[in-house]
C-alpha cells in the first residue's frame, strides 16, 4: 500500500498480506491526526471512506472508466512511487516474503530523504547511540 502526503510529498509504503476495508480504516485512524482529503482509485476497498470521521473529503479517480485525473484530483504520486519501488526490487531478482518489508522500508527511507539519504542515516544512528548511552 502506498500513501503520499501532498504537502510534504513524504511517502509511506506498507507491506500488507490482505488489504481490506477494515485495514484501510485502521491505517487512517493510526496515521492521521486530523481530518484529511483522501484521493483514491476506484478499488472497492475504498468505498464508503467518506463516512469515516477523519475523512473530510474523498475524491475517487475511476480507472475502470479510463479516468486518470479530474483537475487536481489524481493518484499519480502513489502510482509513481509504486512503479519506482518495483524497479528498485527488480534489481534483487527476488526477495523473500520475510524480508520484503525491510527492503520496502529502506526504499521508503532513501526516497523520502533524497540524495543525502546516507548522511541522514548516519545522523540517525549517531543520535540513537547518543540517546542510548552507547
Amino acid at each position: 500500500m502506498t500513501v503520499v502526503e501532498r504537502g510534504t510529498r513524504n511517502t509511506i509504503l506498507m507491506v500488507e498480506k490482505n488489504l481490506s476495508k477494515d485495514l484501510i480504516r485502521e491505517k487512517i485512524d493510526k496515521h492521521c491526526n486530523e481530518p484529511i482529503r483522501l484521493f483514491t482509485d476506484d478499488y472497492t476497498i475504498y468505498f464508503g471512506l467518506e463516512g469515516h470521521s477523519k475523512v473530510k473529503e474523498h475524491h475517487i479517480i475511476k480507472h475502470s472508466e479510463k479516468e486518470y485525473a479530474d483537475g487536481e484530483n489524481h493518484v499519480n504520486n502513489c502510482e509513481n512511487r509504486h512503479s519506482l519501488l518495483r524497479q528498485y526490487l527488480r534489481i534483487f531478482r527476488g526477495v523473500s516474503k520475510k524480508k520484503l518489508n525491510t527492503y520496502v522500508k529502506f526504499f521508503q527511507f532513501t526516497f523520502n530523504k533524497g540524495v543525502n539519504w546516507f548522511g541522514n542515516a548516519i545522523q540517525l544512528i549517531l543520535n540513537n547511540c547518543t540517546n542510548t548511552g552507547r
